[in-house]
């Protein structure tokens, strides 16, 4: 009987190991994914700063060079009205804002990425915390059947002796003639 009590102690102390260490491992899953969304989640702070910032340093750059290419024409007693110049600086400054805009947008995009990878970690961070309880569940019932399969250990009943408050056979219980 010693045995026997010592052997299911041991076999529950064994589950509940294993439950805490799905727990733990869970955990530090969860914590291990938080802290990557809250990586990409700077990215994506710093992504959307630096797309201001070149931006506002690409439209200035522009207006520099259209700067430029006016003082290059009026040093040259060039008309400011002319349709041909007009054209030169209209062209100049349409592949400046395409320029930019191609720049600032792929900055945006990879910011973008950054964003939608935070809510991925922190749905993976989520998904492992269910997995850990669900894993901790399973254990505690594949324990508790375990203990309650024949030849498990704990006490076995006296089959010999009458149960408290029964009729031996032949005496009037159910089933006597």
């Amino acid at each position: 009987m010693g045995q026997a009590a010592a052997a299911g102690g041991m076999s529950m102390a064994a589950i509940g190991f294993k439950v805490l260490g799905d727990y733990t491992s869970s955990r530090a899953e969860a914590g291990a994914e938080k802290n990557k969304a809250e990586l990409f989640e700077q990215q994506a702070q710093y992504g959307e700063l630096k797309a201001k910032q070149t931006n506002a340093q690409m439209t200035r750059n522009l207006a520099i060079t259209l700067g430029h290419v006016d003082a290059v024409r009026a040093a040259a007693h060039l008309d400011p009205s002319s349709p041909t110049g007009a054209a030169v600086r209209g062209e100049m400054e349409a592949q400046g804002e395409m320029r930019k805009g191609i720049t600032v947008e792929n900055i945006l995009q990879q910011t973008r990425m950054d964003e939608a990878n935070a809510a991925y970690a922190r749905s993976q961070a989520s998904n492992a915390l269910l997995s850990g309880n669900i894993a901790m569940l399973g254990d505690i019932f594949s324990g508790g059947a375990a203990a309650f399969k024949p030849g498990a250990p704990g006490p076995t009943p006296d089959y010999s002796q009458p149960l408290e408050g029964s009729t031996p056979l032949g005496q009037g219980g159910i089933g006597s003639a």
